[in-house]
C-alpha cells in the first residue's frame, strides 16, 4: 500500500510537469511537480527509482510527438535516456538528506544532458518550460541557467519555506544589484515570413520537393508587397540544391525578377556532402552569404551508431547524414546584420549567444512538418520565446507548416500563423544592439552555477560522512 501511494505521487508529479509544456504550458505546474519530487525524494524509500520513474514518465508525455510518425521504439528509447539522466539526483538523495543537494544535482544533470551524449538534448530543460513565468526577467541577467535556478528556488518554497526564504533573499539581492546591459532600438525592418506549407506531412514531406519549392513562390509572389525589405522562408524550403540544380536556379531568378527583394531561405547543398543552410539571395537572386547548420539533430540528421539504430528503427536506413558546418556566417541586409538559426539549434546557448553577439535580429529557420498536427511546434516556440527575452533580440520564427511567428525582445508573440495554414505574416522587426548580461556573461555564469552545486554536493556528502 505504502508503494502503491509513492507511486501514485511519482505519476502526478509527473503529469504536473508535463503540464507545463505545451500544448497546457501551465508554467507554475512545473515548480509544483518538482516540489512534489523533491518530497518524494525526502519522504519515499526508494530516490533512484522513483526518480527515474518521475523523468522516464514526464519526458514521455511531453516528448509523445516525437512518435508521431517515426513508431514507439525511438520514442521510448529518447524518453528512457532523459529517465536515466535523474538517476544520480536520486543517488545524492539517498546519500545526502537535503533538498538544497537535491537541487543542485538537478541543475547539474539538467545542464549535462544539453551535451551529452550526441552534442546532447536539452528540449525538457527545466527554464523551457517557463515561458510564461514572472521569473523570465531573469533571462537577459542569467539567461537560461537563472530561470532554471529560480524555478527550482520556488519549487523549494513549496516544499520547504523555511529553507526557502533565505535562498530567496539572495536571490533577490542578486537581481536587484545586477547592472543589466540593455539593448536598445538601432532601426526598423519589414520582414515577411512565409510559411508556403508542404504536399503531404510526416517523413517523406520532402518526397515532391519541388511542390514544396512551388508553394513558397506561390505564397510570396501572391503575398508579398513593395514595402518589405527582407522575406524568409523556412528550412527546406529549398529542398532541391538551388546551386546545383538548374530548373531551381531558374525558378528563383523567375521569383527575384517580380519581387526585387532580398530572400533568407531555408536550402539544402549537396556538393559532395550534404548541408542543411540558409542561404542569403540578393536582389538578382545572387547568393550573398550562406550559413551552414552546425549543430545537427542525431538520429534525424545522422544516425550515430547506424548499425544498433538500423536495428531498432526500419526509418534509420532511409536518412543520409549530414555534415556540419564549423563557422558562424551572419547575413548582411542593407547596414544590419541578421543571423539565422536553424531548428534544433535554439537548444544550443552557444548557438544562440553567438547568434545575439553578431547581429541585430535573429530568424529561427524550422521545418515542424515531420511532426505537424503535435505539441512539437508549440513547445518549439515557446523555446524560441524564451531566447528572445534572453538575447533581447526580437526573432522571427517560421516554419514551413507551422506555427510561425514574430517574436518581440520581451518573448510576447505578435503576428503569427498556426499549424497547417498556408500564408505569410508580415510586421516592422525593430532591430537592436547592446547585448544582455546573459548573452556576454552566460557560459561564465553556467559554469560558475555548475561549480557552485558541485561544491555543495561534495561538501554536504563529506559532512554526512563525518558524522556518522
Amino acid at each position: 500500500m505504502v508503494k502503491l501511494k509513492e507511486f501514485s505521487l511519482v505519476i502526478l508529479a509527473a503529469l504536473l510537469l508535463s503540464a507545463s509544456f505545451a500544448p497546457l504550458s501551465i508554467w507554475f505546474s512545473a515548480p509544483i511537480a518538482y516540489a512534489l519530487y523533491l518530497k518524494i525524494l525526502g519522504d519515499g524509500k526508494r530516490p533512484i527509482l522513483n526518480s527515474f520513474a518521475f523523468a522516464f514518465i514526464a519526458n514521455a508525455l511531453i516528448l509523445s510527438w516525437s512518435k508521431t510518425f517515426v513508431g514507439i521504439t525511438p520514442w521510448l528509447l529518447l524518453s528512457l535516456l532523459q529517465g536515466l539522466y535523474l538517476i544520480p539526483v536520486g543517488l545524492v538523495a539517498r546519500y545526502v538528506k537535503s533538498p538544497v543537494a537535491w537541487i543542485a544535482a538537478l541543475l547539474i544533470v539538467d545542464e549535462i544532458k544539453s551535451y551529452f551524449p550526441f552534442g546532447g538534448f536539452g528540449w525538457t530543460r527545466v527554464a523551457f518550460s517557463q515561458a510564461d513565468s514572472p521569473f523570465t526577467g531573469l533571462l537577459p541577467i542569467f539567461g537560461v541557467m537563472g530561470l532554471s535556478v529560480a524555478t527550482l528556488v520556488f519549487s523549494l518554497a513549496i516544499f520547504s519555506p523555511r529553507r526557502a526564504v533565505i535562498l530567496s533573499l539572495i536571490s533577490l539581492a542578486l537581481i536587484s544589484n545586477a547592472p543589466t546591459t540593455q539593448t536598445n532600438v538601432e532601426g526598423l525592418m519589414r520582414v515577411r515570413a512565409v510559411q508556403g506549407g508542404v504536399p503531404e506531412r510526416g517523413l517523406s514531406f520532402n518526397a515532391r520537393a519541388q511542390a514544396v519549392l512551388d508553394n513558397h513562390i506561390a505564397v510570396t509572389l501572391e503575398e508579398s508587397s513593395p514595402t518589405d525589405q527582407l522575406i524568409i522562408w523556412p528550412e527546406n524550403a529549398i529542398d532541391v540544391d538551388p546551386i546545383q540544380n538548374k530548373l531551381v536556379s531558374e525558378k528563383l531568378d523567375l521569383l527575384q525578377q517580380d519581387i526585387q527583394t532580398p530572400l533568407l531561405a531555408g536550402a539544402i547543398l549537396s556538393d559532395e556532402k550534404l548541408f542543411n543552410a540558409a542561404l542569403l539571395f540578393d536582389e538578382n537572386s545572387k547568393v550573398r552569404s550562406t550559413y551552414i547548420k552546425r549543430y545537427l539533430t542525431p538520429f534525424g540528421e545522422y544516425i550515430p551508431l547506424r548499425s544498433l539504430a538500423s536495428a531498432i528503427s526500419p526509418h534509420a536506413s532511409s536518412v543520409t547524414d549530414f555534415s556540419p558546418g564549423d563557422i558562424f556566417v551572419s547575413h548582411q541586409i542593407g547596414r544590419y546584420k541578421v543571423s539565422s538559426v536553424i531548428c534544433y539549434e535554439i537548444l544550443s546557448d552557444q548557438i544562440m549567444r553567438e547568434s545575439a553577439r553578431s547581429s541585430e535580429f535573429i530568424a529561427v529557420l524550422t521545418n515542424s512538418a515531420t511532426f505537424s498536427g503535435s505539441a512539437e511546434g508549440k513547445q518549439q516556440l515557446n523555446i524560441t520565446r524564451i531566447r528572445a527575452i534572453e538575447s533581447g533580440r526580437s526573432v522571427i520564427s517560421v516554419s514551413t507548416t507551422g506555427p510561425s511567428a514574430f517574436i518581440n525582445y520581451r518573448g510576447e508573440v505578435g503576428e503569427n500563423l498556426g499549424d497547417g495554414e498556408v500564408g505569410s505574416i508580415a510586421a516592422s522587426v525593430e532591430l537592436r544592439d547592446g547585448q544582455t548580461l546573459a548573452t556576454q556573461y552566460g557560459e561564465i555564469i553556467s559554469s560558475f552555477v555548475i561549480l557552485l552545486c558541485l561544491a555543495f554536493i561534495i561538501f554536504s556528502l563529506s559532512r554526512k560522512r563525518g558524522q556518522s
